[in-house]
């Protein structure tokens, strides 16, 4: 009878610790030279200067001022002046690049059509 011995499986020990060849995980990126970067910009490439602040755009200041009102058979105007020219408003009427949206007793308000932005004219 023969009997088969099992050999082992030879096991290479060359002393080496494997754990020391593992890279420790950077909380901050390394510059590494090889490390490839497929559109994210490391942190030294973020601009440091501020994004440009936008100003919202203005409407031009009211060309109208405030000249007077007048009550006759119980119906009043507000009339006001835009340079040499004196205009009776009234709610819903165009003046130029205006519409006026309302006339109370204390102030009138105004559109500027072009920008859409709402004005107020007060009347005192």
């Amino acid at each position: 009878m023969e009997i088969i011995q099992e050999r082992a499986k030879p096991v290479a020990d060359d002393g080496i610790d494997l754990a020391k060849l593992q890279r420790p995980q950077a909380a901050v990126p390394q510059n590494d030279p090889f490390a490839r970067n497929f559109g994210q910009p490391k942190p030294a490439q973020v601009s440091s200067t501020p994004a440009p602040v936008v100003e919202k755009p203005v409407a031009p200041p009211l060309p109208f001022q405030y000249f007077g009102r007048l009550t006759e058979n119980g119906k009043t105007d507000v009339f006001v002046m835009r340079g040499e020219e004196l205009i009776a408003v009234a709610a819903g009427q165009q003046i130029g690049d205006y519409k006026v949206e309302q006339v109370a007793d204390t102030s009138i308000s105004f559109t500027y059509l072009p920008m859409k932005m709402k004005q107020t004219l007060d009347l005192q």
